[in-house]
């Protein structure tokens, strides 16, 4: 006899914690998903308000003018997880607005465990005299019962609810899961919740508003995204794909409509004639790019046709975009942003990327700053003359929630869309929007780069790359099995040469000569690997040749152990050495580590290499405070500004800093060996050096905005991190 039961299935109570952190991935999210309810809602504006942050009592409260919750909502909504409230045929367009509901999940209520071990939510419904409110302790909750049926959360009504039309709701969060929020990471909080409206488009109906109630404010004061940098980029492109009007069974195509503006100032005297070019319903040439997901005929041909249909755009609907492309060369910027240069590049640092809206609402993650969702930095990488990378791209892509939805599916951890086949396609077509738009402007980008010829970045390519490139064209050629040994060696003893040169403190100019000549070989053996006819001989002679050169360094130089040491340390040697010049060029030097005001750590590594990068960064400091005395007269100051950080990166720090010119080229630039902005032609290594230093030790160099540091606003020119490693 067989005996067969049935059995429910039950969750555990824990299960809520462990949604909450899962589901959500940050902070910003959670905070967002909040926002998407009060948009739902039909609310007019979302208050996010930040109350004695970094104290016992902190807290964040979300208050809008929705439509506000009844009792019965209350139960089977806002506490029913995973409800189809929002979701299917159930899914509404709001009555005031009409807009189509961006929650669809059932699980955005969970966002506020991310946030906060404790919740207060006040609602009130629009019509209703009276409001609910109810107040959640998650671990108490969690605890109260084994499992998540039996839980209860009492719901009260009360008489009011001081809400200024009547209606919405307000959530109140307190006992925070973050505890101390550092200046970068509140000011990245308050980015990233600013940017969930499109800044790009006109929407009066809807606005966010973010405030502190004590000192905290000034963190966010200089968040601005003004209108005027966007329309004073260089590059600027406009466009639109929708499904063609014409007739379906004789012009299956869809209608691009797109607008390319060239924007140089006056002061560079480019010919801006024909600047702006603009073309009504042409079509989209998008080549082979959906061969892999539409497959091949029986001929080996591509299915689709190269140019976009009406029917590729099933599950996207019409997408609008415009891009903003700047050159962050001093020369370019001035023109049109005198005095404002740091503010420019401050905002296009935090704006970078290209945004993904629906309905005007943002889809995260794409954007961010560890996003690259169009693969922007490495077509640069590859093509670096003919491509835009990220960083001075800003960029929007604009959809219609009603037509996307269905085939735009947002994850469950609203971290992206799902990658299904039509999020392919939307990829593709986005992707080849962006190319046609670069090769629009490529003859113009051509004639800026000839306007700076001998001031444009180089891309910095390590030598371990460059050994790496040789090793693919030999396998290309055939050659690897002959030259791989030859090349290894090389790279086994530039490694060692670069340790020891290091370590050295890069004092000789027989250094500098040495890798010009390293430099120049590598270069002819790449130029004979590009020819059909390939000469072995020569080749070996070259491989040799580098050989020489390195073994012939090596005598001259000696190893730096790694030891145990202190910031403090390192800060106290270095204001010593350099104690006189402070003194002769009147310099003001601040160090709060050595007055007791910044946190000291520790760190295992090159002590003497460390000391030499931090005065070859201080040397630099004197040099450009003293040169914008030159320019400002007696009255200007020079400050530097030496000390810790040990929050910001996640990481220990040390912090140079002063009130000079800042970096008139791109600091990464600088990096490289023999690149100087000095007048009368420096060698070209103390950032090189200092990069390499960090680099041997485990940690890495940085140049961070002054903005997102503890800093006073008196050092607004260079600023220098060298980040340690975390447990060295």
């Amino acid at each position: 006899m067989v005996d067969k039961r049935k059995h429910h299935i039950k969750a555990k109570s824990h299960i809520l914690s462990l949604l909450g952190e899962e589901l959500i991935g940050s902070d910003s999210l959670a905070i967002f998903e909040l926002v998407k309810n009060a948009y739902d809602a039909d609310a007019d504006k979302v208050k996010v308000k930040f109350i004695d942050l970094n104290t016992d009592s902190q807290k964040i409260i979300i208050e809008d003018d929705g439509h506000g919750m009844s009792s019965k909502t209350i139960q089977n909504v806002w506490l029913t997880i995973g409800t189809d409230f929002k979701r299917g045929k159930n899914r509404k367009v709001s009555e005031k607005y009409n807009r189509v509901s961006f929650g669809n999940k059932g699980v955005g209520r969970l966002a506020v465990h991310k946030l906060a071990k404790i919740i207060e939510l006040e609602t009130q419904e629009s019509g209703e005299m009276f409001a609910n409110r109810l107040e959640i302790n998650w671990p108490k909750l969690i605890n109260s019962k084994e499992y998540i049926q039996d839980l209860e959360v009492e719901v009260e009504t009360i008489s009011s609810s001081n809400f200024e039309k009547g209606q919405g709701t307000r959530i109140i969060l307190s006992d925070l899961t973050t505890k101390n929020w550092t200046k970068k990471s509140f000011r990245e909080l308050v980015r990233k919740i600013d940017n969930i409206k499109n800044p790009f488009q006109k929407n009066s109906d809807f606005s966010i508003e973010i405030t502190c109630n004590d000192w905290h404010k000034e963190w966010i004061e200089s968040i601005k995204t003004p209108k005027e940098i966007l329309e004073n980029s260089l590059y600027q492109f406009n466009f639109n794909l929708d499904l063609s009007e014409q007739d379906e069974e004789h012009f299956p195509f869809s209608s691009f409509n797109w607008n390319y503006k060239f924007n140089p100032h006056k002061n560079t005297k480019i010919d801006k004639d024909k600047k702006v070019s603009e073309k009504n319903n042409s079509l989209l040439h998008i080549g082979d790019a959906f061969k892999d997901i539409e497959g091949l005929d029986k001929d080996g041909k591509p299915l689709h046709k190269k140019y976009l249909q009406n029917s590729d755009l099933k599950g996207i609907g019409s997408i609008k975009g415009r891009f903003y492309v700047f050159n962050q060369n001093r020369a370019i910027l001035e023109g049109y942003f005198p005095g404002q240069l740091q503010a420019v590049k401050n905002y296009i640092s935090d704006n970078k990327g290209v945004k993904i809206f629906r309905d005007n609402i943002r889809v995260y993650n794409y954007g961010e700053s560890n996003d690259d969702w169009l693969n922007l930095d490495y077509d640069k990488i590859q093509h670096a003359g003919s491509h835009f990378g990220k960083k001075v791209t800003i960029g929007v892509i604009e959809l219609d929630l009603a037509s996307s939805v269905d085939g735009l599916v947002e994850k469950t951890n609203r971290e992206g869309l799902i990658e299904n086949i039509t999020y392919d396609k939307f990829q593709i077509i986005v992707k080849s929007i962006f190319s046609f738009f670069e090769k629009k402007a490529l003859q113009d980008k051509e004639k800026i780069d000839e306007l700076l010829e001998g001031l444009k970045p180089i891309k910095k390519i390590g030598f371990g790359e460059t050994i790496q490139e040789l090793e693919d064209k030999l396998k290309e050629k055939q050659l690897d099995k002959e030259l791989e040994p030859l090349l290894k060696k090389v790279g086994k003893d530039y490694t060692e040469m670069r340790d020891i040169m290091v370590n050295s403190g890069m004092t000789g100019l027989n250094l500098g000569i040495a890798f010009h000549e390293i430099e120049r070989e590598m270069k002819y053996i790449n130029s004979d690997l590009q020819t059909d006819k390939i000469n072995i001989s020569e080749i070996k002679d070259r491989v040799s040749s580098l050989l020489q050169i390195m073994e012939s360094l090596s005598p001259l130089l000696r190893k730096n152990k790694k030891s145990n040491s202190t910031a403090k340390t390192i800060i106290e040697i270095s204001k010593r050495r350099h104690s006189n010049r402070f003194n002769y060029h009147n310099i003001v030097f601040s160090s709060p580590i050595l007055t007791g005001e910044n946190p000291d750590f520790k760190f295992k590594g090159p002590t003497n290499l460390i000391i030499s990068a931090v005065s070859n960064l201080i040397d630099n400091s004197i040099y450009w405070t003293t040169a914008k005395r030159d320019l400002k007269g007696n009255e200007y100051k020079p400050a530097i500004f030496i000390g810790t950080d040990l929050e910001t990166f996640e990481a220990p720090a040390i912090i140079i800093a002063d009130n000079g010119n800042g970096f008139s080229m791109e600091p990464e630039y600088l990096t490289q060996a023999f690149k100087t902005n000095k007048e009368e032609g420096g060698m070209g290594l103390g950032l090189y050096f200092t990069d390499l230093v960090m680099k041997m030790t485990g940690g890495k160099l940085l140049f961070p905005d002054q903005a997102d540091l503890n800093l006073s606003k008196a050092y607004t020119g260079a600023c220098i991190a060298l980040v340690f490693p975390k447990n060295n």
